[in-house]
């Protein structure tokens, strides 16, 4: 473990409250030991055995902030040794709440390819609240992204599990810890044409720069793919740019987007913001003309 790492803990949990908190629970006490010797993966086992014993809120607490530190290490990416299958190639997980001006709303995704392709997706909360249970078609068999729906409020941390099965009958399971969702709310609405974003708290963390993803979609029912994107990574813009695009009204969404891993599995926590815009909002030949002049 970095030594920065050591000092914030014993800083934030001096050995005395340590004591108090791991009273009872031998896995929390250990998932503590682990990670104070630098072993974050034998801690996030331990975190695992932790989260299926019969905790208290408070034990439950100190087990998502443990988790927080240990994220801390390397953004997550040597919390588990489990590699995913040959026949695996990726796997990423999103949590992401999403506001409109008239409602704010939950999605949580899981989502990945496969050279063989994939038969089915099981996603179960601990100890067996199946929350995903889904068999894929073919034609998503090896490129997937199955989606929650109906949640009242962000999946909240603890421990989950996942299950995917080939199309030639292989298996391959993964403990999984979500963290705490984000209570800070770091992208907002300024205006129609312009949003503000929360300066970052952590300059030194481990993981990368939160990226901006916006999107353009036409409003016609059914219809998915964005007319319009792009990323940005470094100088996010707080502003739409001049988007050419005939008269009429889209749907415009603005994301930050914040990435951590558990082993080889990458987490994305996503904060978007959405809403109608009427397009174009300026005259794209007189700008044009004044582009020329200068």
């Amino acid at each position: 473990m970095k030594p920065t790492v050591f000092l914030f803990i014993i800083t934030i949990f001096p050995f005395g409250i340590a004591a108090a908190w791991f009273s009872g629970s031998d896995a929390l006490t250990s998932a503590h030991q682990r990670l104070l010797e630098g072993n974050t993966a034998q801690s996030f086992e331990a975190m695992v055995e932790a989260w299926q014993q019969d905790n208290t809120d408070t034990e439950q607490r100190h087990l998502t902030e443990l988790l927080s530190l240990a994220i801390s290490e390397d953004c997550g990416r040597s919390l588990s040794t489990l590699s995913l299958p040959s026949w695996l190639q990726a796997i990423v997980i999103r949590r992401e709440t999403v506001q409109t001006p008239n409602r704010v709303y939950y999605q949580f995704s899981i989502y990945g390819s496969s050279d063989t392709g994939i038969l089915n997706v099981t996603f179960s909360e601990w100890p067996e609240k199946k929350l995903l249970n889904a068999n894929l078609i073919p034609d998503d068999a090896k490129s997937f992204k199955l989606d929650i729906r109906g949640l009242s409020g962000a999946v909240h941390a603890g421990l989950y599990k996942l299950d995917v099965t080939s199309t030639e009958g292989e298996n391959w399971s993964s403990w999984i810890l979500v963290s705490q969702p984000e209570p800070i709310q770091k992208i907002s609405w300024k205006d129609s044409r312009s949003w503000r974003i929360a300066p970052p708290t952590d300059l030194k963390s481990t993981c990368p720069r939160p990226f901006l993803s916006m999107n353009l979609y036409q409003t016609d029912v059914g219809e998915d793919a964005p007319i319009w994107s792009e990323e940005k990574d470094k100088n996010l813009p707080t502003s739409l740019p001049v988007i050419d695009v005939p008269n009429g009204q889209y749907w415009f969404s603005v994301a930050l987007i914040e990435r951590r891993w558990q082993g080889a599995i990458l987490f994305e926590d996503v904060q978007r913001i959405a809403r109608f815009i009427d397009l174009p909002d300026v005259d794209l030949r007189e700008l044009s003309l004044k582009a020329g002049q200068e």
